[in-house]
């Protein structure tokens, strides 16, 4: 497992095609990360539930397939949940394509403790489609207050939400999305709802929506709403026009955090990569790999209530540890620019940079990201600016995560993520940061 751009501490299969996370569940001190997986090809094909297992979120162990194809369909994305006797269960959208046209209904699963048997409920699907193309990518929560299961499922440009006191027999409630947020040419996918405190204690509800294509970077991307939700209806916190990201790199999409009883901050995982280019990444065994794990906290702005993310302390003491020739390394980069001042930051031991910071005003700045052409990669290459305050008592301050090529890039207290996939050509090279007054040909 020496490739060039296998990465040491983000999730990739040994073999075969990763995209989505699915079924994420922290259970009895372990991690569970499923993924959608084609075991036997590098391209998007059959889809299965692959399986890894993590007890500190660093180092995975990846275990048999979970789910194979039935006659209902290839096994799309999906969740799992603990119930409150303890029981594991799977939910999963069946997909086949009659007619060449997309159908898909949802399907449960019932799992052992273990997670290691698999059992299809008899009733599947407990959601039979209901006239939709696309209508996939479960996600199913416990809401207290109305003591009943909730399914947030992709329709379309809108999430439907769904009810259930027994997780068979499901209950159409609303569905949100329709007028908010970005929307383009494909479907919403892969919603995730947490409940989460506001640093005053009140208690906001967190709705997480996949775009496919016209995301903030060119291509795929993850957004996010604030409001509340009462087992019912999402309502939006914010004007409906208004647009929040998980991340404003080109590779983070379809974010799902772990299903977890501990009361623990919620915890995101994305798919590193971007469908404009997945299925033309120069890997060679495998295909696709998944962001590192971060901890998620809503901070009070004058927008009002974001999220931020954080690397988890244990994730960030193993990249420390491991600074040297790998190629696997965390840099923290503190840059004291002056109005008008820009630094470029330069990976992998070239030249040109990645990443140029420029401080526009007193307490403003821009990010730029950049990144050059790949052989037999189309649309791969970009230069886009992401724009965040400078703060006002010190310089600005970035973390940087970067892993055989992958690059992840925090700044503002973690309330700006900048996940890039690169494919250099020595992915151990050096990083250089490079202060100017201006930097004309960026």
């Amino acid at each position: 497992m020496s490739e060039k751009f296998r990465p040491q501490f983000h999730f990739a299969p040994r073999a075969g095609w990763l995209n989505d996370p699915n079924g994420m569940i922290r259970i009895d001190g372990a991690y569970h990360l499923f993924f959608q997986h084609d075991p036997d090809s590098t391209l998007h094909g059959p889809m299965h539930w692959g399986h890894a297992r993590s007890t500190d979120l660093v180092t995975w162990e990846e275990l048999p397939v979970a789910l194979h194809p039935t006659e209902l369909g290839t096994c799309f994305s999906g969740s799992a949940i603990e119930t409150a006797n303890g029981e594991l269960k799977l939910f999963y959208t069946a997909h086949q394509r009659p007619d060449d046209r997309d159908f898909q209904t949802q399907c449960l699963v019932h799992a052992d403790r273990a997670l290691t048997a698999f059992t299809p409920e008899p009733a599947n699907p407990v959601i039979d489609n209901p006239g939709l193309e696309c209508f996939r990518d479960p996600k199913v929560i416990w809401h207290a207050a109305t003591a009943r299961w909730i399914m947030a499922v992709t329709q379309g440009q809108s999430i439907g939400f769904y009810s259930s006191t027994d997780l068979i027999d499901w209950t159409f409630e609303s569905a949100f999305g329709e007028t908010d947020g970005r929307h383009s040419d494909g479907p919403w996918e892969c919603p995730d709802l947490v409940a989460m405190r506001a640093p005053d204690g009140s208690e906001h509800w967190i709705l997480l929506v996949g775009i496919g294509s016209g995301a903030y970077g060119p291509g795929s991307g993850n957004q996010y709403f604030v409001g509340q939700f009462d087992g019912h209806r999402f309502v939006n916190a914010n004007a409906p026009e208004t647009e929040l990201w998980l991340d404003y790199g080109r590779d983070f999409y379809a974010a799902q955090t772990f299903f977890d009883r501990t009361g623990a901050a919620p915890v995101n995982i994305a798919w590193a990569s971007n469908w404009t280019y997945a299925r033309t990444t120069p890997t060679q065994a495998f295909r696709g790999v998944m962001s590192l794990p971060r901890e998620m906290h809503l901070v009070e702005t004058q927008q009002g209530l974001r999220l931020a993310q954080q690397i988890p302390a244990g994730v960030k003491q193993a990249f420390v540890a491991h600074t040297g020739a790998t190629g696997t390394y965390r840099q923290d980069i503190a840059i004291d620019l002056a109005v008008g001042q820009q630094a470029a930051i330069a990976l992998f031991g070239e030249r040109s940079p990645h990443f140029v910071a420029h401080r526009t005003s007193g307490t403003t700045a821009t990010i730029r990201t950049i990144r050059a052409d790949v052989a037999g990669m189309p649309d791969f290459a970009h230069n886009y600016i992401v724009d965040l305050a400078y703060p006002t008592d010190g310089p600005l301050a970035l973390e940087l995560y970067v892993d055989r090529g992958l690059a992840e890039l925090g700044t503002s207290d973690g309330q700006v993520w900048i996940t890039n996939l690169f494919f250099p050509e020595h992915p151990a090279g050096v990083v250089t940061v490079t202060t100017l007054k201006a930097l004309e040909n960026v």
